[in-house]
């Protein structure tokens, strides 16, 4: 059974190639599951799922509503930020990479919330329980890309910007708690 996206015709779901252990990159490579760039793919896709979940709260939050721009520039940067990483650079299909202006706008952002913390901060809102998920995948994928930095295979903007990008989600946790109190 054919379906159809915009851009690709997908005749099979399964592959096989999956059963041996091997997947392949955006470029062609056939690389081990346990290859430190499908383990980024993975954090970064773990990542994504957790922001769609976020998205669908913000029928449910007004404060969520108004962040749903940034989640959903968000997502389109992880996932250009996954071509990057498989293609081994900018260019082809990754056409808006990670740049300085992201990480200026999460920055922005955390400013505008304008927290005041005076003490350890946990969380009891259901919501803000899942954006603290966010933030510790985003900190999850920032230590695998830790490799990639070390070995200059990545641009520093795009450390710098997941390193932003969980204080973001740190930020949103706090104010959707200090919203639902």
């Amino acid at each position: 059974m054919k379906k159809t996206n915009s851009n690709k015709t997908i005749s099979k779901i399964y592959t096989f190639s999956g059963d041996e252990g091997f997947t392949s990159t955006l470029k062609g490579d056939s690389l081990s599951k346990d290859h430190c760039l499908i383990e980024v793919h993975g954090d970064i896709d773990a990542l994504q799922a957790i922001i769609d979940k976020l998205i669908a709260y913000s029928n449910y939050s007004s404060i969520l509503e108004t962040q749903k721009t940034m989640l959903f520039r968000v997502q389109l940067l992880l996932w250009q930020l996954g071509g990057e990483l498989s293609q081994r650079g900018v260019g082809g299909l990754v056409k808006q990479p990670i740049d300085n202006s992201d990480i200026i706008d999460l920055e922005r952002t955390i400013d505008s919330f304008d927290l005041k913390l005076d003490s350890f901060q946990r969380f009891t809102h259901l919501i803000a329980i899942d954006i603290n998920e966010t933030r510790v995948r985003t900190r999850k994928l920032e230590r695998t890309l830790t490799h990639y930095l070390r070995a200059d295979r990545i641009r520093s903007q795009v450390y710098k910007y997941i390193n932003r990008l969980s204080d973001y989600f740190f930020a949103l946790a706090v104010v959707i708690e200090q919203e639902g109190k």
